[in-house]
Parts: structure tokens; sequence; C-alpha cells
């Protein structure tokens, strides 16, 4: 009909316009608390891997995360053709420290020597309690006097950093081994046992030194 329009009135537009904002503005915020709630998540979900990958006591890895870097590495070193080397090693006489002054101490002498070797491997490394009173080191694309080089370092720290009590301080020592792949095997087990060999090697040869599978101590 003559003079009806289709267009909104000068009062229901601005009420439209209201009520569009309105809903931006809901949908704006859904979505930020959606965002955040996702990064809250994230952030759960990561802390809650990181704890289950490593060991309360010293902060390294545990075993565990270890045999699984090992075995991607093994992988990935059987497409590439390189190698890597290993370091098993063993804190001397933890149990004597143990039943002199009681656990407390003993697991300070364990948080103090995993800080040694965190401290003296690079970030592509995997440092890991392997259990007990033994520590493991995977060293990617290292070769045998590299590694030999790694584990030197980290003993003599070891020896020179003593853990201080209310009545002394209690010097540590480790005993250290080191097997490399290819040479000294071309699957986990075999690298561990080499490893595990010349670590028991520098033991018995008076502990406190570091032995290649394969050489004397």
């Amino acid at each position: 009909a003559l003079g009806t329009t289709t267009g909104l009135s000068t009062v229901e537009l601005p009420q439209v316009l209201a009520v569009v904002v309105v809903n931006l503005t809901a949908l704006f915020l859904l979505a930020y608390v959606a965002t955040v709630i996702a990064r809250e998540q994230r952030r759960a979900r990561d802390a809650a891997i990181r704890m289950s990958a490593v060991d309360p006591l010293t902060g390294l890895f545990n075993r565990s995360f270890f045999f699984a870097a090992i075995e991607r590495e093994i992988a990935r070193c059987a497409r590439s053709g390189r190698g890597f080397c290993l370091l098993m090693m063993d804190l001397d006489e933890l149990k004597a420290v143990n039943d002199r002054l009681g656990h407390f101490y003993g697991d300070r002498v364990l948080r103090g020597v995993g800080d040694v070797v965190s401290a003296g491997v690079r970030r592509i490394d995997t440092a890991a309690r392997y259990g007990g009173d033994e520590f493991v080191v995977l060293l990617p694309e290292t070769s045998a006097s590299g590694a030999v080089g790694v584990a030197e370092r980290i003993r003599q720290h070891v020896e020179a950093t003593p853990i201080t009590t209310s009545e002394k301080k209690i010097k540590s020592t480790v005993s250290i081994g080191i097997a490399c792949y290819p040479d000294h095997g071309d699957n986990l087990n075999a690298i561990l046992e080499k490893a595990d060999h010349a670590m028991y090697e520098s033991k018995n040869s008076g502990r406190n030194r570091t032995t290649t599978y394969g050489r004397k101590a």
C-alpha cells in the first residue's frame, strides 16, 4: 500500500543494534573462555605427561622414558647410519651413607648427583635415573672419545661437589661405563648389557673411574 515502508523505524534500529552488540559480545566472551579453558587443559595435560616421565627425587627422566628415548634413537640411527653412545653410572657406596646417616642424606646425595648429571649434558641428550643409585645418559651423534669427555666431566664434578651435613661433608663418587651403537650392539638390550659390563669394570678396578666397553679401566 502507498505510504508503507519495509525499513526499520528510527526507534527500532537502535534496539536491533543493541541486541547485535550484546550477542557479539557474548560470542567473544565465550570464545575467550573456551581459549582459556583449552590452554589450561593443555597445561594440565603437559604437566601430567611430564610427571609420568620424570623421577620425582632427582628431576631426571625415569626409566620408562629412557627406554622409549633409546628405542627411538636406535631407529633413527638405523635410518641415518649414524651412531650414539650410552653412559651408565653407579653411585659408589650409597648404602654406607644410608646406613651411617640415614636415607634423608642418601636422598640428598642422589639429588646432588642428579643435578650434576643434568648440568653436564646437552639439551639433545637424555639423562635419566635408571633405578636405585644408577643413572644413564643417552648421547646422540657422539663418538666414544666424546662420550669419555662427557663422562669424565660428570665424574670429576661429582667428586668435587660434596653434600654438606650438620656434621660433615659427604663426598660422593660415581663409576661409569660406556657403550656405543652400533660398535657394541645394535639393539637396546645389547647396548645396556655392554654399558653395564663396562660400569662394573670401573667398580671392580677401584671405583670412581670411567671405562669404555672392551677397554680395561
